[in-house]
């Protein structure tokens, strides 16, 4: 069987529901502690959902090697993004989007197999952009004691140590992040409407993809006019977006769903300056953080699409149903567009 470090960016479809090139197409990413199967069950409930209006629909798989690796990958993808806000020097950070953009530009004719490993696809494509460190060409997953065990660990900035993971790739999960841009600028230059729809870690996989989109149309007008992104159990804020996005965007959130909470308001990345500090704080701590995840039953993607019990469960359902088969024109799409949408339990 493959690693999971393999799965990191494959393609999945519900054998159902082929993907037919229909007007409307959906991607799907999943969040932490997530196995493939788990996603395909995700993937399943939202052709269910568009059943009365099919789309096609796939899913780009975010692979997990343990609950550290994800926490990891979500705060390294976090301090990427936060670079972005306002009041911020984000120069840095647009070149290498622009990077990973021109790489992307160099293979987004080919029709790359469902199983392709985007670091050699693009590197393949563009020697000089991008370069792939032996540390990103040779993991599986974070290697924690290795990492502590850096000389140059306890000087190291959270940027810096992005560097050393992923050298010129995106921070955090680069090979799905980088699948998804490549799927989402395909179906934008096939004049499909695109639905981004994504659960936990997968919104911040799919805000870096948004910005890597941007650098690829720029200046390109309306190029975000038919894209669409729906965040569940989101860990990302609007500020994290690309502006463009922002409009054409809705987060969905439960009250009671902690996790989502604590990542999205999260403010202090650029405070982390002692990364090795920081690890040896996720070691001490990540039983009781992968407790807090797996008990946190509103933080999970079968709660957000109606598959359990509670009436909250049910509403999400619907919210999301909606937001797939209306028109993101009509009053009310138009009404929540650009908002968190909060549910809770009624009493």
């Amino acid at each position: 069987m493959p690693s999971s470090s393999a799965l990191d960016g494959t393609i999945l479809t519900y054998d159902n529901s082929p993907v037919l090139g229909r007007a409307k197409k959906l991607i799907h990413v999943n969040g932490v502690m997530s196995p493939m199967e788990k996603q395909k069950r995700d993937l399943e409930a939202l052709v269910w959902l568009t059943m009365d209006s099919p789309i096609d629909a796939i899913a780009v798989h975010n692979s997990t090697q343990s609950f550290q690796n994800d926490l990891m990958e979500s705060l390294l993808g976090k301090a990427e993004l936060y670079s972005t806000w306002s009041g911020k020097d984000p120069t840095a950070t647009q070149k290498r989007f622009k990077s990973y953009a021109d790489a992307l530009r160099q293979i987004i004719e080919q029709k790359l197999p469902s199983d392709c490993d985007m670091l050699s696809a693009v590197k393949q494509g563009n020697e000089s952009a991008l370069a792939m460190p032996q540390a990103i060409a040779n993991r599986f997953g974070f290697d924690f004691s290795l990492l502590q065990r850096l000389p140059a660990l306890k000087s190291m900035n959270i940027g810096e140590l992005s560097s050393y993971l992923y050298g010129n790739f995106p921070a955090g999960a680069p090979r799905v992040t980088l699948r998804l841009a490549y799927e989402i600028i395909q179906g934008l230059n096939q004049g499909t409407e695109v639905f981004v729809i994504a659960h936990s870690q997968g919104t911040i996989i799919s805000a870096i993809a948004f910005h890597i989109a941007a650098q690829f149309y720029h200046q390109a007008e309306d190029w975000n006019r038919s894209l669409r992104f729906i965040g569940y159990g989101p860990v990302i804020s609007f500020e994290d977006l690309p502006p463009e996005i922002r409009s054409h965007s809705v987060l969905i959130q439960h009250r009671e769903d902690l996790v989502a909470e604590t990542f999205s308001n999260f403010r202090n990345v650029d405070l982390w300056s002692d990364v090795q500090a920081q690890l040896q704080k996720v070691l001490e701590n990540v039983d009781k953080l992968t407790k807090i995840i797996q008990s946190d039953s509103h933080h999970s993607a079968s709660h957000y699409l109606g598959l359990t019990s509670e009436g909250s469960s049910k509403q999400s359902a619907q919210i999301i149903q909606q937001l797939l088969t209306m028109s993101w024109n009509a009053p009310i799409i138009q009404g929540i567009s650009f908002s968190r949408l909060i549910l809770e339990n009624k009493g």
